[in-house]
C-alpha cells in the first residue's frame, strides 16, 4: 500500500461518502420516528401479509413477522432490499472511478508513471472503498442504536452487531466484482452498467429460488443466497459460513482485478 495515495484517495471521496451517511442516518430517523404509530395498528400484520405473494414472504423470511417488532420492520422496510440498493450504488460508483475512471480522465498513466506499483496502487485504493463500506454500515447500526433508544423502540442489540460483519461481506462483494469490471473495462458507464447489471441478476436468482428449484441450486452461487438479515437479527448470532463465503466471493474478485490491472496496457 501506498499512504500518500490512501490519504489521497480518501480527500477526493469523503465528500461523496458523506452524501451516502446522510441520507442512511436520515432514512434510519424517518423509519425509527414512524414505528411507534406502525405498532399500534392491530391489523397491520394481517393486512400487510395478506397482499403479499409467497413468494416474497419466504425471500424476506417473514413467515413469523411481528408487526409488533421493530426487527421485522427495518428488514421489510429498509435492510431487505433499500439498504443494499443504497450500499451497492456506493460500492459500484467508487469502484467504476479505480481504474475505468482514472484511465477516462487521463489520471491513471499520470499515476504509474510515478514509482508505484501497480498492485500498490489497487490495494491502496481498495483499502479505501473496504473503509468507506465499514464506515458506511457502521453508520447504519449505530444510527439504529441511536434513534431506537431516542424513541424508546425495543430493539434486538446483539442482532445488530450480528448484522455488522454479514452487511460488510456482502457490499465487499459486490464491490470486489465491481472493481474486477473496473480493470478489465475501459468506460466508467459500462462498468457500473454491467456491475449494476450482475447486482440484479444475482438478486432476481434467489428471488426465482423461491419458486423454481432449479433456480434455487444457481442461488448457491449468488452472493444474496448468504444474505439474510431477518434470521441474523431474530437470532443475535454472527453467520459465521455466511460472512467467510462473501468474503471468499470479494477477495477472489479482487485478486482477479490485481491480476488484469498487472497485465493491462493503459496506453489510450
Amino acid at each position: 500500500m501506498n499512504w500518500n495515495l490512501i490519504r489521497k484517495t480518501i480527500s477526493d471521496r469523503w465528500r461523496g461518502t458523506a452524501v451516502y451517511a446522510g441520507g442512511l442516518v436520515a432514512y434510519v430517523l424517518m423509519l425509527t420516528a414512524l414505528f411507534p404509530s406502525v405498532q399500534k395498528v392491530g391489523t397491520f400484520k394481517k393486512a400487510y401479509l395478506k397482499d403479499l405473494p409467497e413468494g416474497l414472504i419466504k425471500f424476506f423470511n417473514l413467515q413469523k413477522f411481528d408487526a409488533t417488532s421493530f426487527d421485522s420492520y427495518m428488514t421489510l422496510q429498509f435492510l431487505g432490499l433499500l439498504w443494499v440498493i443504497v450500499l451497492a450504488a456506493f460500492a459500484i460508483s467508487f469502484a467504476r472511478n479505480m481504474v475505468a475512471g482514472e484511465i477516462q480522465d487521463g489520471t491513471l498513466e499520470l499515476l504509474l508513471a510515478q514509482p508505484i506499483a501497480r498492485w500498490k496502487v489497487m490495494t491502496s485504493e481498495g483499502v479505501v472503498l473496504l473503509g468507506g463500506i465499514i464506515g458506511l454500515v457502521s453508520i447504519t447500526v449505530v444510527s439504529t442504536f441511536a434513534f431506537g433508544a431516542a424513541f424508546g423502540v425495543k430493539l434486538s442489540y446483539s442482532g445488530y452487531l450480528a448484522f455488522l460483519p454479514l452487511g460488510i461481506a456482502l457490499v465487499a462483494a459486490i464491490a470486489g466484482y465491481s472493481v474486477l469490471l473496473s480493470a478489465v473495462m475501459r468506460e466508467p458507464r459500462r462498468v457500473a452498467m454491467a456491475a449494476a447489471g450482475l447486482t440484479l441478476f444475482f438478486y432476481l436468482i434467489h428471488f426465482g429460488g423461491m419458486y423454481s428449484s432449479v433456480l434455487e441450486k444457481f442461488d448457491w452461487f449468488g452472493i444474496f443466497h448468504y444474505y439474510n438479515p431477518q434470521k441474523v437479527l431474530s437470532s443475535g448470532g454472527v453467520p459465521a459460513r455466511d460472512v467467510l463465503v462473501l468474503f471468499a466471493f470479494a477477495a477472489v474478485f479482487f485478486a482477479g482485478a490485481l491480476l488484469f490491472f498487472q497485465r493491462r496496457d493503459i496506453a489510450v
